[in-house]
This record gives structure tokens, sequence and C-alpha cells, in this order.
């Protein structure tokens, strides 16, 4: 399982009708993007006058016609976005994704409010999964609904908030990028805490399910960050990149066996199975942890044995490499180091430094096709946040 933990900033104030303000943030004054742009021919359809044929549904399609001067329209994915041209080597010119960043600056205008129930006891709740989705493509269907305490029935009935989180993932990641996506979580362990992870399914692991915490929602650059870095773990983990170890998913708890897996894999072992020689863990593995990677292992170790000094020693082991990680959280361990490093490689501006965190980031620049997914997804997350 890989797991991501965003704490957002604290207000009172965090969540009311998310799925408006993902996709009707204006783009306001001053902008210089914005100027670049015209309105669309036909204005944009209001979420409540849309009609929907079918109640499961809430995938927010769009037509050619709402869609803005530089961008393309997808008609698989029924989605308008920023066209950024690369050619075959991977090279998108004088472009700079990194640009998207320029719109986090206009989040703060938007209105926040409440929905959903109240968390005056956050800290004493237990993670919980409140309803479960099959993922149809774009759409999530036949949801499930889990045995909740009465403080979370609010979150289980509140479907346009579990909608447009998935409608947010959606939206933002190439359908054909998820393609070994089939179940959507909705869960809570309260607000500030766990943001969203990805598991391999246990029945078939090379399926793999998103969950997303309701209630950690509200802030949509953490948000857009964590969902980023939760597609990394996909992208970096599926059983193309790290073949399905079938005998060690139906036995996730027995020691032994993992230990022999590991033991018997002549390279990574993120734990799903063996990685591939060329696939991309191997890859940033093998230049950026061969070095340190004993001296982790001790680290990681503690962590069976006592948590209070595995995080005493992962902070100092962050301590004493703190220039060869994006975050103090790519210290966990090497798949969640690529995976902060990805998502900073999509969101940030191509690094300019000579540290090895820089080398990490820059790490994606060598593989083409990682180049032209970075701005396909900069060009939908712009195409996201400047509709109005």
């Amino acid at each position: 399982m890989s797991i991501s933990k965003r704490a957002g900033r604290p207000r009172a104030r965090w969540l009311v009708l998310l799925l408006a303000a993902l996709l009707l943030v204006s783009c306001g004054g001053g902008d210089e993007y914005a100027a670049d742009y015209d309105q669309p021919a036909a204005d944009q359809q209001s979420l409540d006058q849309q009609s929907v044929d079918d109640e499961s549904d809430w995938y927010y399609a769009e037509t050619p016609e709402d869609c803005f001067e530089g961008e393309e329209f997808d008609p698989v994915d029924e989605l308008c976005y920023l066209v950024v041209e690369c050619d075959e080597s991977g090279d998108c010119g004088d472009e700079s994704p990194g640009f998207v960043q320029e719109f986090f600056g206009l989040l703060d205008e938007v209105a926040w409010g409440v929905s959903g129930g109240g968390f005056e006891d956050a800290g004493e709740l237990q993670e919980n999964t409140i309803v479960t989705y099959r993922v149809d493509g774009n759409q999530i269907v036949d949801p499930e609904l889990a045995e909740v305490s009465d403080d979370l029935l609010d979150f289980q009935d509140d479907t346009e908030t579990q909608q447009a989180l998935w409608t947010y993932f959606s939206q933002l990641i190439p359908p054909d990028q998820r393609t070994f996506l089939t179940q959507y979580v909705v869960f809570t362990d309260g607000p500030d805490e766990t943001l969203a992870f990805v598991t391999a399914d246990t029945e078939d692991p090379t399926k793999w399910i998103l969950a997303v915490d309701i209630a950690d929602g509200g802030d949509i650059q953490d948000l857009t960050f964590t969902l980023v870095h939760e597609f990394a773990h996909l992208l970096t983990l599926n059983s193309q990149q790290v073949p399905a170890d079938y005998e060690l998913a139906a036995d996730p708890e027995n020691e032994d066996l993992f230990y022999e897996a590991a033991a018997a894999c002549p390279t990574y072992f993120p734990g799903e199975g063996c990685s591939e020689p060329n696939s991309y863990i191997n890859a940033f593995f093998e230049r950026f942890w061969a070095d340190i990677d004993a001296e982790w292992q001790e680290v990681d170790q503690l962590q069976y044995e006592d948590q209070d000094e595995y995080t005493a020693a992962l902070d100092q082991f962050y301590a004493n490499h703190q220039d060869e990680f994006v975050s103090d959280y790519a210290a966990t361990n090497p798949g969640e180091d690529i995976a902060e490093s990805f998502a900073t490689f999509v969101l940030k501006p191509a690094p300019s430094g000579d540290t090895i965190a820089d080398e990490k980031v820059a790490f994606f620049y060598d593989y083409p096709e990682l180049v032209k997914l970075r701005a396909e997804i900069s060009g939908r997350l712009v195409s996201r946040l400047r509709r109005n």
C-alpha cells in the first residue's frame, strides 16, 4: 500500500460545492495566461442545469463548443484541455508546465463553506471506509455503502463530494494511464491525516484501488499534489513495471514469504513484486538509493519494533541527506521518493540546481514519454482551473 499524508491549512470552512470550485474557478484579472484565451463559443453549462441520464454518471462531460482557444477536445475523454506540442523526443519547446503553480494563488479567493458532517471528535476517529465504487472508464458505478458510525452518515450521504473528488482525478489523469484502476474508495480518518492512498487489489494484484479522504479534499493545492503523487505510484508500480507477485498478494502478512521474495529478486523489490530491470523505479533506485540503502534499511526495520524510535531515526536519516530529497516524506522509502519527485516534476518548473534532489526531478526528463505525460497533465490541470 502507498499512502500520502498531507496537512492542509487549519480552517473551519473547508468544503462546499467542491465540484463547482474545481471546475468553475475564475481566472480573475492580471493573469498572464488568462489573456491568451477567448471564451468558448457556447456558454459553459452550469452544473445545476446539466441533464443527468443516469444517477451514477457524475463525470463532467464537455463538448467541442466548451473549449477555449488553444484547447483541444478529446472525444474519448469528453474533455477540453490545453494542448502543449511535444516532438517524438519529448521536447516541448519553450513550454514550462510548471506554470500551473501560477494558478494556485487564485484558489485562495474561492469561497469555501461546510458540507457533510462535523468532526469535533476528529482526533478520536479511526480510519473508516465510507463507500466503495467500481471504476468503469471515466465513471464510478455500483456504490457499496459501508457500515459507518453516526458521525460519518453525512459524509456517506454526500455523493456530490464523493463524485467531485473522482471527477477531478479522472480529468487530471489521462484515461489510458489509469486502465488498471478498478476501484475508488471514499474514506476518512479525520481532517489533516491521510489524504489519499493507492493499493493493489489482493484478489487481482494487477488491478489497483484509489482511496481519497472526503474530509481532506478542501485544499485544492494539497489535493492536486497528492493525486499526482498517488498516480506516480500507479505509474511506477503497475504490473508492466513491477510484475505482480500473486503468492505474496494472497498472503501479505507472511513476513517469511516477503523476505524470501525480496532475497530472490535481483532488482529493486518494492513489495508488490520484483521490478523489471528497465522499470522506472529500478532505474531510480540504482541511481539514487544504492549508496544509502544499507543505512535506510536499518532505519526502516525500526518501524516493526518501536514506532517512536523509528520516527526519530527517519527524521535523522532525512536530516543526514536533506539535499537528496524534495521533501521529508520522500525519505520514507524509494517508492515514496519517486512519487514525490514525480509530482514535483509535473507541477513545478524544471530544476536549475545541482543537488541530488534536483537530479531526481531531472531524472524523468530522460524519458520522452514522461515529458509528454507531464505536458498533458499540466494542460489538463490548467484547463480545469481556468474554467469560468
